[in-house]
C-alpha cells in the first residue's frame, strides 16, 4: 500500500510539472504574439509576474493571519503549553472570565 501511494505521488508530481510547463510555454507564445517581445524577455516577464504574485500571496497571507490573532505568540514561557494566563495576556481578556467554574 505504501508504494502505491508513492506512485500516486510520483504520477500526480509529473503530470502537474506538465501542466505547469504547458500552461507557462503558452504564456510565453502569448506575450511573443501579442507584445512582440523575444523568447528570453519574454520568460524574463513571466518569472517576473511569477515572483510577484507569489510575494503577493505570502504577504497577504501574513496580513489576514495577523488580521485574525493567528500571528500572536501565545506560548510566550516556552514551556510548550498555552496557559489561561498567556492566553488571557495575548487577548487582552481579564485573568478568570471564562475559564473559572461559577
Amino acid at each position: 500500500m505504501a508504494i502505491g501511494e508513492i506512485i500516486g505521488e510520483i504520477f500526480f508530481e509529473i503530470i502537474a510539472l506538465i501542466i505547469f510547463h504547458v500552461l507557462f510555454e503558452i504564456a510565453i507564445q502569448i506575450l511573443m504574439g501579442v507584445f512582440g517581445l523575444s523568447r528570453t524577455e519574454a520568460e524574463g516577464s513571466a518569472f517576473g509576474f511569477l515572483i510577484a504574485v507569489l510575494f503577493s500571496m505570502i504577504a497577504l497571507t501574513a496580513y489576514r493571519r495577523k488580521r485574525l490573532g493567528k500571528a500572536v505568540v501565545l506560548d510566550t514561557d516556552g514551556d510548550g503549553i498555552i496557559s489561561a494566563e498567556e492566553e488571557a495576556a495575548a487577548f487582552g481578556i481579564d485573568e478568570g472570565e471564562w475559564w473559572e467554574e461559577e
